[in-house]
């Protein structure tokens, strides 16, 4: 049988001591370095993002006497709240795609250049081509937005390549936690600027412009930044993907040979194998930025609204610096320490349980702001105690997660493009939810509104539950199932486990109608045939699957030859019974008694070999080896209680109860044959794919 071609750790593949040597190496410099370069640009974007969440109201000062009533006013508004947020939606799709095609380290540079742009426009805006100061702000900001959506899949991407098996998920969390600092940043810089400042003109230009800083430090180190190990795989650079993981693991890996580039798989492959995937990574971060963005982006609004500003009386400015130090105070309370308890929490709770119990404490916390408004908003440190609840367990749930998972659960070939097309949903909701946040808040208030997210948040959870596997302490080649026994786990076991379950139902029934055969032969026989027909029927349905599903060819071959084992296993099984009912066999003999015990417990130990099969996916061979090492032991002693029976049947001289004995005898050891063979596959499967000792 041909090895995989894309094997896991500890295969008989070249690029296994590659990922051998990733997977299982310790956090190092490297790691750390690569968190920073990659955390800097998510610094930066939080930065960017919200930080017009407060150069808002100074706009609106400055611009509209501080107030917006009209619907042109609450339209330009709108489009410059959600400028950025729209370029996100086009930027993910765009750089994830380049990055899987020109690779993760140029196209990397190129997306924080675009942010620089984006942010220095912005700052520069002035009225140009019959547009006003806010129109270009707006061009401005799109342009600053589709770079910070490049960020999104660029990013996960790099660090989840570089990352281990065992901290991957605080790699890559560690990464958007940075996300935290800027928004930290964003309202500590703002606060600094209203107070520093009392001109609201040169204000708005600070706050917006100082984006650029972080990010101009970063390309150069961006840029010597080498490609990832698993991208330089897929091109087929085998010794530049091993002189990357020594350099960065400290590990001697043996010089790899170079080889023709994995072929790109069509659209139709990646929406058979991934569709659903993509599906519940895009729908569960569309959920999750349509409540978090609108909550974020117009968090001084919010806080204007229940009177938090009130003490600041008419003066624009002193309400600006405010609401300012309010964005500064949740962000330190509750949205920062979300960050980072997700990724202390992430590798030891896992992805999906985070992700659930954050969308429903945001449900909750939206629920009850709705229901108890008018009270809470007469307390403001109670309501501000529940509305924060939304951003810590938000950020330690899918606002993280939502982030990490997209980065896992795709292959490297499509890995960025997946991730873009997940990021690219979610900044779709953002901007739905920041466009229409100003109309919604006019015409119906706020308490209706946090309904509305409530009902948002709960659809999070029931996507989550309904879609998406935990990912949790997998290979990044499990978890995103270019591992072959990973797609056969994940794929057949439910299928093989079923089918392994019938045969043992038959090999219990040959054994009462071999130590019974006098209680009506014929109907015990008639159920087996039906035992033997539904195995037919199943064996039937794997193949169905395995013609409907884009597999390769080692899949197929894994599949196919244990299902036909164990069909054999269960003809043979039909085999021994029709011959009771032929050869009239109706007292017992002792030695049928233990043979059936054998086949009994052959076909147990081939059914703990297929429940093993999960567990030789996560690394661990016992019990497989267990399944193995019993199954021969069990074929050689029916090995020798045939050659016993043969012996003692050949003292006999009717010719007829020889031949007749003799068939009987070696059906029933053909059983255990059979079931030696499904061993052998296991056997395969633990040599290719069992970690290295």
């Amino acid at each position: 049988m041909p090895p995989p071609t894309n094997p896991r750790p500890g295969s008989a593949s070249p690029a296994a001591d590659v990922l051998t040597a990733l997977n299982q190496s310790r956090i190092g410099r490297f790691h750390f370095r690569s968190i920073v370069v990659a955390g800097v640009g998510f610094f930066t974007d939080a930065y960017d993002l919200f930080v017009i969440s407060l150069a808002i109201p100074i706009l609106v000062a400055e611009y509209y006497g501080g107030s917006i009533t009209g619907s042109a006013e609450q339209l330009s508004i709108g489009l410059l709240a959600a400028a950025a947020l729209m370029g996100a939606i086009l930027g993910p799709v765009l750089f994830g795609f380049l990055a899987d095609r020109w690779g993760r380290r140029r196209v990397y540079v190129v997306t924080l250049a675009v942010l620089v742009v984006g942010a220095v426009g912005s700052a520069l805006s002035v009225p140009a081509l019959g547009l006003t100061t806010i129109g270009i702000l707006t061009a401005w900001r799109f342009v600053l937005g589709v770079g910070v959506g490049g960020e999104y899949p660029l990013s996960a991407a790099i660090v989840s390549e570089y990352a281990n098996q065992r901290n991957r998920g605080r790699l890559i969390a560690s990464v958007f936690a940075m996300q935290g600092f800027g928004l930290l940043a964003g309202a500590a810089v703002s606060l600094a600027v209203v107070y520093g400042t009392t001109s609201l003109d040169v204000a708005w230009r600070l706050i917006l412009g100082m984006g650029a800083v972080p990010a101009l430090v970063t390309m150069y180190f961006r840029a010597r930044l080498p490609e990832t190990p698993r991208f330089s795989l897929s091109q087929g650079k085998g010794q530049e993907a091993a002189n990357t993981v020594s350099r960065i693991t400290g590990t001697v890996v043996d010089s790899q040979t170079d080889a023709a580039p994995r072929r790109r798989p069509s659209l139709r492959t990646i929406l058979d194998n991934y569709g659903l995937l993509i599906l519940a990574t895009a729908s569960a971060w569309f959920l999750l930025d349509a409540a978090f963005y609108s909550t974020s982006i117009f968090n001084p609004t919010i806080l204007s609204n229940i009177g938090f500003a009130a003490s600041a009386g008419a003066a624009p400015l002193d309400q600006v610096r405010l609401l300012a130090l309010g964005n500064v105070l949740i962000a330190l309370v509750a949205a920062v320490p979300g960050y980072w308890a997700a990724v202390y929490l992430i590798d030891r709770v896992g992805r999906r349980p985070l992700q659930i119990a954050g969308f429903a404490v945001m449900a909750v916390a939206f629920l009850v702001l709705s229901i108890a408004y008018t009270p809470l908003v007469a307390v403001i440190p109670a309501f501000l105690t529940i509305y924060g609840l939304t951003f810590f367990f938000g950020n330690m749930g899918p606002n993280t997660t939502t982030f990490v998972y997209p980065s896992e659960v795709f292959p490297t070939q499509f890995r960025t493009s997946g991730h873009g097309i997940a990021a690219a949903a979610g900044k779709t909701g953002a901007v739905l939810a920041v466009f229409f946040f100003p109309t919604l808040l006019h015409a119906y208030g706020l308490s209706w509104f946090f309904a509305l997210l409530a009902g948002v948040s709960f659809a999070g959870v029931l996507v989550t539950i309904a879609w998406l596997p935990e990912t949790k302490l997998r290979t990044l080649e499990a978890a995103s199932r270019e591992d072959e026994l990973a797609i056969l786990v994940q794929q057949f076991s439910t299928y093989l486990r079923s089918l392994s379950l019938t045969t043992a139902r038959g090999a219990q029934a040959l054994r009462h109608l071999l130590v019974h055969p006098e209680e009506d032969a014929t109907a015990q026989v008639g159920r087996i045939r039906a035992i033997e027909h539904a195995a037919d029927e199943e064996v039937h349905r794997i193949y169905v699957e395995l013609n409907n599903r884009r597999l390769s060819s080692e899949v197929r071959s894994d599949v196919g030859h244990l299902a036909s084992a164990l069909d054999d296993i269960m003809d043979g099984i039909e085999s021994v019974a029709a011959r009771v009912e032929t050869y009239q066999l109706r007292n017992p003999r002792p030695e049928l008694d233990r043979f059936s015990q054998i086949v009994i417990e052959s076909v147990e130990y081939v059914g703990k070999g297929i429940l093993a099969l999960d567990e030789l996916e996560r690394g661990e061979t016992a019990a497989l080896n267990e399944s193995i090492i019993e199954v021969n032991r069990l074929e050689n002693e029916a090995d020798d209680l045939l050659r016993q029976l043969l012996a003692r049947l050949f003292e006999q001289t009717d010719p007829l109860e020889i031949l007749k004995w003799k068939d009987f005898y070696e059906r029933l050891e053909v059983i255990t044959d059979r079931c030696e063979d499904v061993t052998d596959v296991f056997q395969d499967l633990a040599v290719r794919y069992a970690p290295p000792a």
